[in-house]
């Protein structure tokens, strides 16, 4: 004869259930829905700061960065505070070119999105915050979920496209589920190595315009490649 389930069995059997129920319901999103989702989200002016770790020529290095952002017109501005390799530089991408700034020689480097790179940096900075460039130019996968201090996130993982060069194997991505934007980005090179392992914090909404995104010194050199 089968014997009755206790109360206290059929407790843990209803919470597991509705933990399955729960993360099938995650991993029911589909990366292009989370995205999705975070342009929705991001879609007023916005501004953050990036923190974290990059491997440099010498081995690693504190990076800081601020984000500002203006996603609806696809633009974008960084401006690196770390390491000192990059202190005073900032680099604005708009929806055709990426200007890199370089406070040394007073040169503001203008390139086709597709040529951009940014030296000192070993994985390129456009996909900072810019969900149109993740899809466009990563093929995305979901890994499931993980608790941040914001909240429960998403785990992405994104690999370049064919043809696509952005200095990188592999990112992951970590995005916020109840409040879609990205709090964390694990940069990997061929070898597995972590090329950057960054996060986002200090996120606000901003008043911004496109001519501060685009603001250089007047007395810069403008040079086109």
């Amino acid at each position: 004869m089968r014997e009755r389930e206790t109360p206290k069995a059929v407790g843990w059997k209803a919470w597991g259930l509705m933990a399955l129920l729960f993360l099938s319901l995650a991993l029911a999103q589909s990366p292009q829905e989370i995205l999705s989702r975070m342009v929705r989200n991001l879609d007023a002016p916005w501004q953050a700061e990036v923190r974290g770790e990059i491997q440099g020529p010498g081995g690693k290095e504190e990076f800081r960065a601020r984000v500002y952002a203006i996603s609806r017109q696809g633009l974008f501005r960084i401006e690196y505070l770390k390491p000192g390799s990059l202190e005073g530089n900032f680099t604005v991408i708009t929806d055709k070119e990426v200007w890199n700034y370089l406070y040394l020689t007073n040169q503001l480097i203008i390139s086709p999105k597709e040529k951009a790179q940014v030296s000192g940096l070993g994985f390129n900075p456009a996909l900072l915050g810019n969900a149109q460039a993740m899809a466009e130019r990563l093929d995305l996968r979901l890994l499931g979920r993980v608790s941040t201090p914001q909240g429960p996130a998403y785990r992405l993982l994104g690999q370049p496209k064919p043809g696509e060069a952005l200095g990188f194997r592999e990112v992951e991505l970590w995005i916020l589920e109840e409040d879609p934007r990205p709090v964390r980005f694990i940069f990997r090179g061929e070898g597995g190595q972590v090329l950057g392992d960054l996060q986002v914090v200090a996120f606000q909404r901003a008043n911004l315009t496109p001519a501060g995104l685009k603001r250089y010194p007047k007395d810069a050199q403008v040079v086109r490649r």
